[in-house]
């Protein structure tokens, strides 16, 4: 009874056959099984037959039990077809669940090489299936993986997503196209051209909706072969040509970076290295009292005689008895220093520039959103006081990157530094000084999806004294409907660049080598 509820329980694909035994061989298991069923079906007709013409032996590989690999010596029989129709005289009985034909594994050690197939491909899936008992060459990987089905539906799906990925960067481009609602990827094209996209898409109807980037050859594709098909391009390319755009005008104007000779106002310094000094009259009597109780403590006196003696409290002479140093009681407290770390750049670089008035910085860093004292304030200014301030160094023009980066990127990631620098670039320039405003306008249209503003904010990008951004415009306008669908409409191509990520990884597990059938099959099968 116990055997039969542990068969049950670790090899629970034996149960439509009879366990005649289990013994140890060597370092592996061999279990001796028969079949049970009294009748088998022809798999040509289907017809049942009792009549067995003889028996014989199979020998399949099983996956590991205990850290032993199995054997099943399985006792099958072969059955006479009694079918006049049937052109096959006997056949051999299979046991669902655990062989198929002309198979030396069992289906369990069969899925399972197939699913590592999947997952690592050739020689990276040999190395664990060996450690798993299930020793299988590389080879026998990849011919699993080319056996299994990879076909694509149909029909395409109602939200499609279109992308393209590098075979060969700059030289050989694939299309992967993906099912945008359920996430999986729904088929993988050999080339980037419109002829391959448009014979897929006549041949896959049913697309409704189809995410694209800014290529030419998709767009004319999905206007070829699925016309009803809403266009929306995708928000992540809008913004990255946006970006360029952007970089193209800093580009023309970078002489307005640079600040002016007789400018003094963007003088930044560093902010102070190291301990300073702390000095004031808190500071004189701490070192005081601290030289006083150790001149007594280091002789032996006991704390409670040096408070009695010295008249101060027991805690007090005891914390200034365990100080190592005094600069150890005269730091300020570390909660004040990172309170005010955001805005210490920008408190060292008013304080060269000449502001030393505390009270008018604090004020200052409370309009930026400081939330504390001016007390700490005036308390992190001390160590500059008692020290001779350095000579004011002239930092150098920002680069074009940084200056795009600020103009680009979220105005509340800025640091108070940045946002100053920035400030001054734009005083500077009027030009690009609109250019961030037509920015902001265009970023605030594709986070809240108002595609119905596109045209009134091409018309004033148009407008402008910038050629790179009215050139921009044009481009926006000659796709207008896929453009003002991709800032109205909920659907991008996000998930389709995940995807491109993972073919990344995919390839470069290939080493180059895999052609590309493995490879379309390992981006369809792979989780």
């Amino acid at each position: 009874m116990l055997r039969d509820q542990l068969l049950d329980l670790l090899l629970p694909h034996l149960a439509a056959v009879a366990v005649d035994g289990i013994r140890v061989v060597g370092s592996g298991v061999r279990i001796a099984a028969s079949c049970a069923a009294p009748t088998a079906c022809c798999p040509d007709c289907g017809a049942v037959s009792r009549r067995v013409h003889d028996r014989y032996r199979r020998r399949l590989a099983d996956v590991a039990a205990g850290g032993r690999p199995v054997t099943i010596s399985l006792t099958v029989r072969r059955f006479r077809c009694d079918s006049p129709d049937c052109g096959r005289r006997t056949f051999a009985e299979q046991v669902e669940g655990l062989t198929f034909r002309y198979g030396r594994r069992s289906c369990l050690q069969q899925a399972m090489l197939e699913a590592i197939g999947r997952m690592l491909a050739g020689r990276a899936g040999a190395r664990p299936a060996r450690m798993l008992h299930c020793p299988v060459s590389p080879n026998t990987l990849l011919t699993r993986v080319r056996a299994l089905p990879a076909e694509p539906p149909a029909n395409s799906p109602r939200v499609l997503g279109v992308d393209d990925f590098a075979l060969k960067r700059g030289h050989v481009y694939g299309t992967v196209l993906t099912d945008i609602e359920t996430g999986r990827v729904v088929d993988v094209l050999p080339d980037r051209t419109a002829d391959t996209f448009t014979a897929w898409l006549r041949q896959h109807s049913g697309a409704e909706i189809v995410c694209r980037d800014r290529a030419s050859a998709y767009a004319e594709a999905v206007r070829t072969a699925a016309p009803d098909a809403v266009q929306v391009a995708d928000r992540f390319h809008l913004w990255q040509n946006l970006c360029k755009t952007v970089e193209k005008c800093v580009v023309a104007h970078r002489r307005c970076l640079a600040p002016p000779e007789d400018e003094d106002q963007d003088d930044v310094v560093e902010p102070p290295a190291g301990p300073l000094a702390i000095e004031g009259k808190r500071a004189v009597n701490t070192r005081r009292h601290f030289t006083a109780v150790h001149e007594m403590y280091d002789k032996g006196v006991a704390i409670e005689v040096i408070s009695k003696t010295l008249r101060m409290d027991r805690k007090t002479v005891r914390k200034y008895a365990h100080a190592g140093a005094v600069e150890d009681l005269l730091s300020p407290p570390r909660q004040n220093r990172r309170m005010l770390q955001p805005w210490a750049e920008y408190l060292n670089m008013r304080w060269h520039e000449g502001c030393t008035d505390s009270g008018r910085l604090f004020r200052e860093i409370q309009q930026r959103g400081y939330r504390g004292t001016s007390r700490t304030v005036r308390r992190w200014l001390e160590p500059l006081r008692s020290t001779e301030a350095p000579t004011p160094k002239r930092s150098e023009a920002p680069t074009v990157r940084q200056v795009v980066g600020w103009l680009t990127r979220r105005p509340d990631n800025l640091t108070s530094g940045q946002q100053l620098r920035l400030k001054r670039v734009l005083t500077r320039c009027h030009e690009l000084a609109g250019l961030r405003r037509h920015i902001a306008d265009f970023a605030r249209m594709m986070k809240n999806l108002d595609g119905h503003l596109l045209p009134r904010w091409i018309k004033a990008a148009e407008g402008s004294d910038l050629p790179p951004l009215r050139s921009f415009a044009r481009n926006l306008r000659k796709d207008l409907d896929a453009v003002t669908a991709g800032l109205t409409l909920p659907y991008s191509s996000g998930m389709v660049e995940g995807h491109v990520n993972r073919i990344k990884f995919l390839k470069r597990q290939g080493y180059g080598r895999a052609n590309f059938d493995l490879l379309r099959r390992r981006i369809l099968l792979t989780p």
